[in-house]
């Protein structure tokens, strides 16, 4: 079973070896365990904004649907508070949900976000 995870910053840092990551100091970090294990990890800042500025599951280019759902969910979390939201510009998939480029990043309150749009992890649109 999948779950989501709020981690500390020494469980944080060990999972982000696992995958390959390396974090910056601080922030809001977030664990995707499969059946207790750690298979994922998001970082966000928050400030101004809630800032998504990591992303990774393990074997994420074949794992695309894990990656989904990680995505989703904590989208949804966000989306149970209003605050902006913003994402380095980088990741392209963030404009199915609603996300507007505005210069470097996508940005959206949490209350607009569309959960409609296609899946990535199943190739729709």
């Amino acid at each position: 079973m999948l779950t989501i995870h709020f981690e500390r910053d020494d469980e944080a840092r060990a999972i982000a070896d696992n995958l390959g990551m390396s974090l910056p100091s601080g922030g809001a970090i977030f664990s995707l365990r499969e059946d207790g294990e750690p298979v994922g990890l998001m970082r966000a800042e928050i400030a101004q904004n809630v800032t998504i500025t990591h992303l990774k599951v393990k074997n994420d280019e074949i794992n695309t649907e894990d990656r989904e759902f990680f995505l989703r969910a904590m989208l949804y979390k966000f989306s149970l508070t209003p605050l902006p939201l913003a994402v380095p510009a980088d990741v392209e998939d963030m404009t199915r949900f609603g996300f507007a480029r505005e210069g470097d990043m996508f940005r959206l309150s949490s209350s607009e976000i569309d959960f409609h749009g296609g899946c990535g992890g199943r190739g729709q649109g």
